[in-house]
């Protein structure tokens, strides 16, 4: 029995001392805020979407940030609100498409500050739109609140892709006592940002809720207080009310609303996309 303890000793000294020695570590800087941004970039081109359009691969003042696929409306990287580190001042942006990863499908230069920055590509030929992310985000009273908070940011365009369409108003759209009812969430001119406004979930009777609202609905109204329309099918001729369906959106998040593409002379050249951030 002494002889079984004794091996058994010697065995955990042996590891005792193998786990001192062999501690891996990860060297790590600490980032100089005043030297470097953060950035998002955002891919709202004013086109008809079509994988041949997919950004394949993503450079800031020509060194590689990213080779993931990314699609009209999305983030790069693909779709999830992460940032890129970049230098202050000015910057170039390269993004290329196809399979080989070498064909231009933007590249402009853009001064930017310190901060956190979401960058929109809303032309071709011009520099990205850029709006301030805050370093801090609302989220309510985790209890009695059932508020989310969405920012709404308009790049929307005339049929030409061109022209600005004009002033957007983004309403809730929520069936009460039977009846449809619009609720105003926020107005923005073309290439505006506006703040994180407060929009109330509908717990919809739940007793125990999950703190997320499913099935949610949302409309463009114009300047003029006449919701946006579309030809909602190929074989359409007509326009009709436009509307988006089947979001969910959780209390205390924040939400970036971008609405971006244009008009058309009939289903297959319009591009009405209403597409979302979770940012915190």
């Amino acid at each position: 029995m002494k002889k079984i303890l004794s091996i058994i000793s010697v065995l955990s000294l042996f590891l005792l001392y193998s786990c001192e020695k062999n501690v891996i570590t990860y060297p790590t800087t600490d980032l100089d805020e005043n030297a470097y941004a953060q950035i998002r970039l955002v891919y709202d081109l004013p086109l008809v979407a079509s994988s041949t359009h997919n950004i394949t691969r993503l450079k800031y003042n020509d060194m590689l940030y990213s080779q993931i696929g990314t699609a009209l409306g999305s983030i790069l990287p693909n779709s999830t609100a992460k940032y890129h580190r970049v230098p202050v001042g000015s910057v170039k942006v390269d993004a290329f498409k196809s399979a080989t990863m070498d064909v231009v499908a933007y590249t402009n230069t853009f001064t930017i500050a310190k901060g956190k920055w979401s960058a929109f590509i809303y032309q071709e030929t011009q520099p990205p739109l850029l709006v301030q992310d805050p370093e801090e985000y609302a989220t309510g009273h985790p209890w009695n609140d059932t508020l989310t908070y969405i920012r709404f940011v308009n790049l929307f365009h005339k049929a030409d892709g061109v022209t600005p369409f004009g002033r957007l108003t983004l309403k809730g759209v929520r069936v009460v006592g039977g009846v449809t009812t619009y609720i105003d969430i926020a107005t923005a001119d073309y290439k505006q940002a506006t703040d994180y406004m407060p929009y109330k979930l509908d717990r919809k009777g739940i007793a125990v809720w999950s703190g997320t609202e499913s099935s949610m609905v949302f409309a463009l109204f114009d300047a003029n207080g006449q919701q946006l329309t579309h030809f909602a099918t190929t074989s359409a001729t007509t326009k009709t009310a436009h509307t988006v369906t089947g979001y969910s959106m959780a209390k205390g998040v924040n939400y970036i609303f971008h609405v971006n593409g244009k008009e058309g002379t009939n289903n297959a050249t319009q591009a009405i996309r209403i597409s979302t951030i979770a940012v915190n």
